[in-house]
Order: C-alpha cells, then sequence, then structure tokens
C-alpha cells in the first residue's frame, strides 16, 4: 500500500483517545505537545496523566457511542477489541480519521517515529509493519542530525525572509536561497558560534 506522507496541524483541535494507559498517555503527551485540545475515555488513567490534567476532557468511564463527536482524529489504545471495534465503527460513520495502536488494518493512519529538531521534523514510517525498525532507523537519525540543526534552521528561516526582500530577480533569488541550504552551518555553529554563522550566511547573499 502506497502512503500519503502529511504533517497535521492540530493546534486547537479537538484529538480523542480512548483508553487510559501507558500508550494512552504517550499519544496524548504527543499530541498536547502540538497543541491539540484532549478528550480521554477511560474509568481510569495512568499516573503520568497527571501532568496533563490541566489540558484535557477526561470522561471517566468506559467508552461509549457518542464519545467521538466533535473529533478531528482519533486514537483507540485499549488492549479490549470489543472496544476497538466499536471506536472503529463510529470513527468510519463519522469519516474521523483513526489510529488503532497495534493493529494496521484498523488504522486510516500511522504515527511515524520522530525527531525533532526545532522546526526540522525527521519522520520514519515503515508502515505498521515494524515499529521496532522505525525505532531503529529513529535513533540513527538523532545520533546524524544533532541539536544544533535547531538553530542553523532558524538562521536558514531569517536568510529566507531576508532574501526575498532584498533580491527582486527569481533565478538569483533561487541561487542564493540553494547556496544558504548548502552550507554546513552545522559544524560552523559547533566550531565557531552563532556569530560566526551569521557572518558566512551574510557572505552568501552577498555574493548573488
Amino acid at each position: 500500500m502506497v502512503l500519503y506522507p502529511i504533517n497535521l496541524k492540530v493546534d486547537g483541535r479537538l484529538c480523542t483517545i480512548v483508553g487510559g494507559g501507558r500508550v494512552a498517555f504517550r499519544k496524548a503527551s504527543a499530541l498536547a505537545e502540538c497543541g491539540a485540545r484532549l478528550r480521554v475515555v477511560a474509568p481510569a488513567l495512568a499516573p503520568e496523566f497527571q501532568q496533563l490534567k490541566s489540558s484535557l476532557e477526561h470522561i471517566d468511564r468506559l467508552y461509549a457511542p457518542g464519545d467521538l463527536e466533535g473529533s478531528f482524529l482519533v486514537i483507540a489504545a485499549t488492549d479490549d477489541e470489543q472496544t476497538n471495534r466499536a471506536v472503529e465503527a463510529e470513527a468510519r460513520a463519522g469519516d474521523i480519521p483513526l489510529n488503532v495502536v497495534d493493529r494496521p488494518e484498523q488504522c486510516d493512519f500511522y504515527v511515524p517515529a520522530s525527531v525533532q529538531r526545532g522546526d526540522l521534523m525527521l519522520t520514519v514510517s515503515t508502515g505498521g509493519q515494524s515499529p521496532a525498525l522505525a525505532k531503529r532507523l529513529r535513533r540513527q537519525l538523532e545520533q546524524e542530525f544533532p541539536g544544533e540543526w535547531s538553530e542553523a534552521l532558524e538562521l536558514l528561516g531569517a536568510a529566507r525572509r531576508e532574501v526575498i526582500a532584498r533580491i527582486g530577480d527569481e533565478e538569483r533569488k533561487r541561487r542564493c536561497l540553494t547556496g544558504l541550504a548548502e552550507l554546513d552551518l552545522v559544524s560552523i555553529l559547533r566550531s565557531s558560534g552563532r556569530e560566526a554563522a551569521q557572518a558566512e550566511i551574510e557572505q552568501c547573499i552577498s555574493r548573488y
């Protein structure tokens, strides 16, 4: 199956999680970091949910039909097959994208392993075939893309805005932006710091 890669904006959107265990908490925590409004349906919550108690609506009981109303997306994270099937049926009826943890055949989308460096996001998906392999590849990416990539991207973003404002010719603008992207800013940041990286950017822009 060919999957369409997409990054969703969930800020302010209602995301419902059915289940209150540690797996459910990990899903809820990741969504909360992206600004989602959270609804968690479960008769009991793992202790970790205390970290999120001010930012979620807790329906303190087992799932019941209607609990998904208004949801932008749904994650079923229970170990009860009957509950997961009931959640799936309601999500399908409401055309709500659904992820059922560890049940790829029931999912509309998969949550990839990811590495976040500021606004830089690197993701790995195996289409639900081997989450363990995705985690292994994520660890490799964590080594290959150190924290300095966040600052490098921040500098490139500011430089891009400057180039767009200063250079009117489209071909020169394209070449300049390509040249900026090819700078090894991470190495410069590590060895010489932010001022040196900024100077390298200015020198690159001046050539165009």
